[in-house]
């Protein structure tokens, strides 16, 4: 069910939890408020206009609050946010350690209650699992490999339908790829060498 963003890459996972951190403006993907958050904002509709005003959710925003209030009950340090196909994710991020970027057809898939979608389901969600432990791991490895000169602005796992992660960072401006967390902590270390010399 899920199509994915950016071709095959379905989840976006990224940190930010660096040492100092490039100032930049991170927005908030507007479609993917929790429910909680649409509920304090109508409650005080509500008493701003009185009991003649309604405010109705879309579909949209109930399911996407949903998948928010579950995916944050299991990573209460993760913000999650919904992409579109064509949205830049180094612009996505929220106030939380993690973010976690999921497309339309991702979202749908947890908030469906059908039981002929429960196996993906969990599928996704096993996914997800992995890639927020391996997310720990990856902070602590960087931090491991950098100082107080070092500027990190952002690193992560994008992980496809098939659960395969590739990982990313951007620190000193140099933006490292690699299909192993080992090899992008490799690179880092190389470009770090290259640099003292």
């Amino acid at each position: 069910m899920a199509n994915g963003i950016n071709g095959n890459i379905n989840q976006l996972f990224h940190s930010k939890d660096t040492t100092p951190v490039r100032n930049g403006t991170i927005s908030k993907n507007p479609r993917g408020p929790s429910k909680e958050k649409v509920q304090k904002k109508t409650e005080g509709i509500g008493n701003l206009f009185g009991e003649s005003a309604k405010v109705e959710l879309s579909p949209e925003v109930e399911m996407y609050g949903k998948v928010v209030d579950l995916l944050q009950k299991k990573y209460d340090n993760a913000d999650v946010f919904v992409a579109g196909p064509n949205d830049d994710l180094s612009q996505i991020g929220g106030d939380l350690e993690y973010s976690i970027i999921l497309s339309e057809d991702e979202m749908k898939l947890l908030a469906s209650e059908d039981p002929a979608d429960e196996e993906a389901k969990n599928k996704l969600l096993g996914q997800i699992d992995d890639a927020m432990k391996s997310i720990s791991d990856m902070s602590e490895k960087i931090g491991g490999n950098t100082d107080e000169s070092d500027e990190i602005s952002n690193f992560g796992i994008q992980m496809d339908k098939n659960g395969n992660m590739k990982f990313f960072a951007d620190i000193n401006g140099n933006s490292f790829k690699a299909d192993s967390m080992d090899d992008l902590i490799q690179n880092l270390i190389s470009a770090k060498a290259e640099k003292a010399n």
